[in-house]
């Protein structure tokens, strides 16, 4: 089954507040992914996973999950049985298009009871890739990393990540007013607000038509640039 991996930094350092932080940002990844394809948001040991239905839309997923403050990194993985031969199975059919020279594999084992530590997943899996690719081993700049994800009931494999804009997610520190009067600080300002979590409201004062439109068109611009971050935001 396909699915969307998240990952969150800052998040997980905010003790009994966690709940809370968790729940605004499972808010906002339904908000920000509705109509894509996602069917749900699934917290998981440290991490949100969002299965996709069949025809879901990756490349706007994709696109939205680039704005939404909270998201450390994320990627398009699949979930496979905990079993290594079912592990197998699924990389090497995903890798069957993909060209490369070189890679290496990197395991993160979240669910400890699991009977192979992440360093023996490691060597496990990159023997069988190399078998199959003969592509070399590069562990400090490969062309493709390989991330495996072992937790309670299931694994997850995916083929590279994506960047987040980290922080906190928007809504959870209030909401705010920004005053954009068309030059950079302003706009500046508010997503370093939203990066902390603030809900913004745009505001703008123009003099047209005793002075010309400039001011206007560039506030315009400005809010339509910063709102991607705010989708759940009603501007």
């Amino acid at each position: 089954m396909r699915c969307v991996m998240i990952h969150y930094n800052e998040i997980g350092l905010k003790g009994k507040n966690q709940p809370l932080f968790l729940r605004r940002l499972e808010s906002n990844l339904l908000k920000v992914t509705a109509g894509t394809g996602v069917r749900r948001v699934e917290e998981r040991s440290g991490r949100m996973v969002l299965p996709l239905s069949r025809d879901a839309d990756w490349e706007a997923i994709r696109a939205r999950l680039r704005a939404v403050f909270g998201i450390a990194n994320f990627s398009l993985a699949e979930r496979v049985e905990p079993d290594m031969a079912a592990l197998k199975k699924a990389v090497g059919k995903a890798l069957e298009a993909r060209a490369f020279q070189s890679f290496k594999v990197a395991a993160r084992r979240a669910f400890k009871q699991f009977p192979l530590t992440s360093e023996d997943i490691n060597r496990e899996l990159g023997a069988f890739v190399q078998g199959q690719t003969q592509a070399a081993v590069d562990l400090e700049r490969p062309d493709l990393t390989i991330h495996i994800e072992v937790l309670p009931r299931d694994l997850y494999f995916s083929c590279g990540r994506e960047a987040g804009p980290g922080g906190l997610p928007v809504g959870v520190s209030g909401r705010v007013v920004s005053l954009l009067s068309g030059g950079i600080d302003s706009p500046v300002a508010a997503h370093r607000l939203m990066k902390r979590g603030c809900q913004v409201v745009f505001v703008h004062f123009h003099s047209f038509p005793f002075l010309d439109s400039t001011s206007r068109t560039k506030a315009v611009e400005l809010v339509q640039l910063l709102t991607r971050f705010q989708y759940w935001s009603h501007l």
